[in-house]
């Protein structure tokens, strides 16, 4: 006997099922608890190369492109042996936080020049 065939049987289902799914009026009642993790950067911002040390993982731009690898282009290797600033991100693609990352580091480079005047 097939199911389309048996209304009641259907009709059976379709309760058992209204009461297995939550219904709007207990959304309220739902906690939803999110984490956002930390990614560790050291950014190298004369070059916008970016490597996460836990990963090993550089980031680069090449011809407009960001792209990432284990190793860089041996002509951007020489760029990264000092003068990282360390930052922790919410993301594992540092190029999407880019703009901000930007602008925070030119707003602290300012903050720290006109520090140093007084």
């Amino acid at each position: 006997m097939s199911i389309l065939r048996n209304p009641i049987a259907a009709l059976a289902i379709a309760i058992g099922y209204a009461y297995a799914v939550p219904s709007p009026a207990f959304a309220d009642e739902v906690t939803v608890k999110t984490t956002t993790t930390k990614h560790h950067y050291v950014y190298y911002g004369d070059h916008e190369i970016y490597f996460a040390p836990e990963t090993k993982v550089y980031y680069w731009r090449e011809n407009g492109t960001w792209r990432s690898g284990a190793e860089l282009p041996v002509e951007s290797r020489t760029y990264v042996k000092t003068g990282g600033v360390e930052l922790d991100l919410d993301t594992d693609r540092p190029y999407e936080r880019h703009n901000w990352v930007v602008t925070h580091l030119k707003e602290l480079k300012d903050r720290v020049r006109h520090d140093d005047k007084d």
